[in-house]
């Protein structure tokens, strides 16, 4: 896509931004970091041009560890490639690319963004290669997309690697089509044009066969030697320039990681040119932060001391502070309503309960219960041996694996018994969130950035309500240049955040919020006000989510108008209501903390289309997700480019267990197309799912060993 040369300037200043980005995230990342114990060059592969991991030219069939962010700058002939990726899951990576090419004919700039992706299919056993299904441009410009399948199979210090690829990767070493399916097998596959690539051209057309080695220098720790072969033929580039130098198919080069999280290297290609690269790649999963800071434990006193009476206010202030509420006592059993508060693991708050509530127990009861909620929503019911926690916590006979043995799960407390009068207090939560949004997928303008501020103030109402007060305090920006590019749009989705943008502060979220059960693993929320940065109105959500199922269902719906960006502090309302509204489907991968969602319905604009993301919620509480939106309908850029079909990428990091930073505060990172209309739906300030995944059965098992402290 040709750009003008004011726009090729700011792409140039945006790269400078972005590689002080890229030094300044790897510089905290460096301070913040867990230390690794050890450190071996083959633990972990090296990066190629694109970001992901590969040789210089061709990718491998290698994953990063999960919680491995990727940033990457990279030099191949005449292109600069820029990379954001993140190991979503121990199966799943996710990168977006912007790839940029001074025209050899009219020297003017041009730009192909991109979404990478590749997907573990078998790991690697002692007589079995490890094998990867990978994609170039999956979604994006179609001058860069390629389909491949890589295998890699390590003996000693050497790496190898053998692949087919299709599309860019299918016009050198060349062999029809392997996959016999007469459609795919048709040569006439186009590799450039404005439109972006789709899945109707995967898999098209010739293959081709790609290969090469990497070895690890034993005697200069970090240190690799790469070579390859590949099978990018260039052809694009060949029909598209007349003057254009093609790289030769072969390159040799190195890689040398001084650090785990650093990887430098360069090839040459051929005889006459050379890539040069550069990768950040921080495991974010191994940060030592946390939503909040930890709280000092409850002591499980000695002995069993005499019941004190359960309105001795220390009692009520130490249970307050818990979150304990209608305590109950007979012989049998002590128990209360654990109202799970913010930014703590549940299994954490257990054992807190747990503690205390044997402290003040007296002699006889051997069990401890607990009914969880959380908002006013209600979860299920758990009964501890208290002479496990008495063996765990005094003379560490015991350990929080075989408290779960014989804990008991219910979905109701034992009835008949005689308990506290419910009570709740106002309580008030600060948070502060640093929000930066990024698109390196922009045709007409390059690359996008903003960055801001996010203070709020909530406040609980009661057993069933909150409040959320929130303003935004945009600190930079460059995206007055989609006033140039972009012009006057008459259905105004979010085509017009720069005119949101230019608002120095203004209020983000200011809504009231309730929840309640209708039954059992039955759950509706209701909100209303003003709900993110562009739109106020109404929400309704209901969720189906069985405790002991790892799926879920749910069904929102909104109502809401667009604010006017012109008014004071956004609060205007600039248009009439829109109606959408979204089926959803939740599935948890086994033993993790990844949730795959799949979501159809009517977006903000009117169109219909559907939504599939992966989230996965790291230990130490990171967030990482990856996107992917269709619409029927299109977004056209100046330059005749059109695209139904987004994707995103957002990481999530917890600050409140740092200094003076409130606890539940974020460090928020979103990679995604900015200023479009289609495809666009409302950003739920209280979703559900999130409300009350801490009362899931994997929240509390993944978290389980925190029942008897918190590292």
């Amino acid at each position: 896509m040709r750009l003008p040369r004011d726009i090729k300037a700011r792409f140039s200043l945006a790269s400078k931004l972005c590689a002080l980005f890229l030094c300044g995230f790897s510089c905290v990342s460096s301070h913040v970091a867990l230390a690794a114990s050890s450190f071996s060059p083959s633990s972990r592969g090296t990066s190629d041009f694109t970001g992901a991991l590969g040789l210089n030219l061709v990718p491998n069939a290698r994953m990063d560890d999960v919680g491995t962010v990727r940033l990457g700058a990279s030099k191949v002939g005449d292109y600069h490639h820029g990379s954001f990726g993140i190991q979503v899951s121990d199966r799943l990576y996710l990168g977006v690319r912007q790839s940029m090419l001074k025209n050899p004919d009219t020297h003017d700039s041009e730009l192909f963004p991109g979404m990478d992706l590749k997907y573990r299919l078998f790991e690697e056993r002692s007589m079995r290669p490890e094998i990867t299904l990978g994609f170039q441009s999956v979604l994006g410009h179609k001058r860069m997309a390629a389909e491949y399948l890589a295998l890699s199979k390590r003996y000693h210090q050497f790496d190898f690697t053998a692949g087919i690829g299709w599309g860019r990767l299918g016009t050198q070493q060349s062999i029809p089509n392997p996959l016999l399916i007469k459609s795919l097998s048709s040569s006439d596959r186009d590799l450039d044009g404005d439109d972006p690539s789709s899945p109707a051209e995967w898999f098209r057309g010739d293959a081709g066969l790609f290969g090469g080695v990497e070895y690890d220098v034993a005697s200069v720790p970090g240190l690799s030697v790469k070579a390859d072969l590949s099978s990018n033929g260039w052809d694009a580039e060949k029909a598209a320039y007349s003057n254009f130098n093609v790289p030769a198919p072969w390159s040799l080069g190195f890689s040398y990681r001084p650090m785990d999280w650093l990887d430098i290297g360069a090839a040459m290609i051929g005889r006459d040119q050379i890539m040069a690269r550069i990768s950040f790649s921080p495991n974010v999963e191994n940060w030592r932060i946390r939503e909040a800071a930890p709280p000092t434990a409850i002591t499980l006193e000695d002995g069993r001391p005499d019941i004190p009476p359960l309105q001795k206010k220390s009692v009520e202030a130490t249970s307050e502070s818990l979150g304990l509420k209608r305590l109950y006592r007979d012989d049998l059993a002590i128990g209360a309503d654990l109202d799970l508060q913010d930014h703590l693991p549940s299994a954490f708050q257990i054992g807190q309960g747990a503690r205390h509530l044997s402290n003040i127990a007296g002699d006889r009861p051997e069990k401890i219960s607990f009914h969880l909620s959380r908002y006013g929503l209600r979860g299920p019911s758990l009964s501890l041996n208290r002479r496990d926690i008495e063996m765990a916590s005094r003379t560490h006979q015991g350990s929080a694996e075989e408290i779960w043995r014989n804990t008991l799960i219910d979905s109701v407390l034992p009835e008949g018994i005689k308990r506290a009068k419910d009570q709740f207090k106002e309580s008030f939560g600060v948070r502060v969130d640093f929000k930066n949004d990024l698109s390196l997928s922009e045709e007409d303008s390059g690359s996008l950035f903003r960055s801001a501020v996010l203070p709020s103030l909530t406040k609980r109402i009661g057993k069933h309500f909150i409040t959320e007060n929130a303003l935004r305090i945009n600190l930079v920006d460059n995206l007055n240049r989609l006033e140039d590019t972009r012009g006057f749009s008459p259905l105004s989705v979010r085509s017009d955040i720069h005119a949101f943008t230019r608002n120095r502060i203004l209020f983000e979220r200011q809504y009231l919020a309730g929840f309640v059960t209708l039954g059992h693993d039955i759950h509706l929320a209701g909100s209303m006000g003003y709900l993110e940065e562009m739109y106020a109105g109404a929400l309704a959500e209901i969720l189906y989510r069985p405790f002991d199922r790892p799926w879920a269902l749910g069904l929102e719906m909104t109502s809401v108008a667009k604010r006017d960006p012109s008014s004071s502090w956004a609060l205007a309302p600039a248009g009439e209501k829109v109606l959408s509204g979204f089926i959803n489907g939740y599935y948890e991968i086994p033993n993790s903390g990844a949730t795959l969602q799949a979501s159809v319905g009517r977006f903000l604009a009117g169109d219909v289309g559907g939504e599939i993301t992966l989230k996965n919620e790291l230990m130490n509480g990171v967030v990482l997700t990856g996107v992917v939106r269709g619409s029927n309908r299109k977004d056209f850029d100046p330059y005749g480019g059109k695209t139904n079909l987004y994707t995103g990428l957002s990481l999530s990091m917890p600050l409140g267990s740092l200094p003076f930073i409130p606890d539940g505060s974020r460090a928020l990172v979103d990679i995604k197309p900015l200023g479009r209309d289609t495809a666009q739906r409302l950003d739920n300030p209280v979703p559900l799912y999130s409300i009350t995944e801490p009362m899931s059965y994997r929240s509390i098992t993944r978290h389980w060993s925190e029942l008897m402290h918190r590292p």
